[in-house]
């Protein structure tokens, strides 16, 4: 049987002696006593990890346990450092992933608004094999569209409630897309007729599963970034698929390392990608590139735990 929890409460001046006790230097307490109360113990336990010490699991060696003590040289300043890090990188993220966001609900009204005004509501107009799959006793398309309804009648919009006192239709897929969040964006995309989900991948320069797949990836990265979650070593779950040279050829050196396709950097690299063909004259590329150039100098935490291992500023997706 597990035993109960039973640390107590703490002020947050308890909290950093705590801190303190455990080796983790602190050079400016009141300072820090702010962070603590500003930011909280709990987020900033995410940030100073990185910064704990690592022994062999006795039971499972060679593997390591993280335990309470900091790694000697260790300070506060760094898990506050990574933090503000952090904060940028998923506010640049969420940058692209807007232009990204916008383009798709554009692609799909287009593609499949051209089948049908109400094209995502009947699997006739979609990959048929993919939109039957069977999913919690029904189907996916079913478990989708329930999903998508949902956050047409959750919305406060002016143009849903106009829409709804005038028509007895269902809201058509041009005005539908626009309440609609990635993730569900997302399972479209992947349930589209096999010629939409090809028209639309074309316009990147893209086999159709590569896009889906990278889609994927920017729907996981931002569920991240809507939380406030910690992203700059954070494991990809969705990874993006690798694509051939003749799709992308300045992202497939993501398939030469799995830490670069199950850390951040695959992931950026794929947004960079769509950045440029949405907005040739972006600089978001260029913006990504100097935060990560920028990352905080300090002991046991670098930009290679984020898959931007060494050379990578090189690569000329970055341009």
């Amino acid at each position: 049987m597990l035993p109960p929890y039973t640390k107590a409460h703490r002020s947050f001046a308890d909290q950093l002696a705590l801190l303190m006790q455990r080796g983790l230097a602190v050079t400016d307490a009141p300072k820090a006593i702010e962070h603590l109360q500003r930011i909280g113990y709990g987020r900033l336990t995410l940030y100073w990890q990185p910064l704990q010490r690592r022994v062999l699991d006795p039971n499972n060696p060679p593997k390591t346990l993280r335990i309470e003590q900091f790694e000697a040289g260790a300070e506060f300043r760094h898990a506050v450092d990574l933090y503000l890090f952090d904060k940028q990188l998923r506010l640049l993220f969420l940058d692209a992933l807007e232009r990204i966001e916008v383009a798709l609900r554009v692609d799909l009204a287009h593609a499949l608004g051209k089948r049908n005004a109400w094209a995502h509501r009947d699997p006739a107009h979609l990959d048929a094999q993919r939109a039957n799959q069977p999913m919690q006793g029904s189907t996916r398309h079913s478990s989708w569209l329930t999903k998508a309804d949902q956050s047409i009648t959750r919305s406060k919009e002016d143009w849903v409630r106009e829409f709804l006192a005038t028509y007895s239709s269902p809201i058509p897929i041009w005005m539908a897309v626009e309440a609609w969040d990635f993730g569900t964006l997302s399972w479209l995309l992947e349930m589209a007729h096999p010629n939409d989900r090809a028209a639309i991948a074309k316009r990147y320069g893209l086999l159709p599963d590569t896009l889906v797949s990278w889609i994927r990836a920017l729907a996981f990265v931002r569920n991240i970034c809507a939380h406030h979650a910690r992203l700059w070593n954070a494991g990809i779950v969705n990874q993006p698929k690798v694509p051939k040279q003749w799709e992308a050829a300045q992202v497939v050196h993501i398939g030469a390392n799995f830490a670069q396709r199950s850390r951040v950097y695959g992931t950026a690299a794929a947004a960079s990608h769509l950045i440029k063909r949405i907005n040739p004259g972006t600089s978001w590329c260029r913006r990504m590139k100097e935060h990560w150039l920028a990352f905080p100098a300090m002991p046991f935490a670098s930009a290679a735990q984020g898959g931007f291992l060494p050379s990578w500023e090189e690569e000329s997706i970055w341009d």
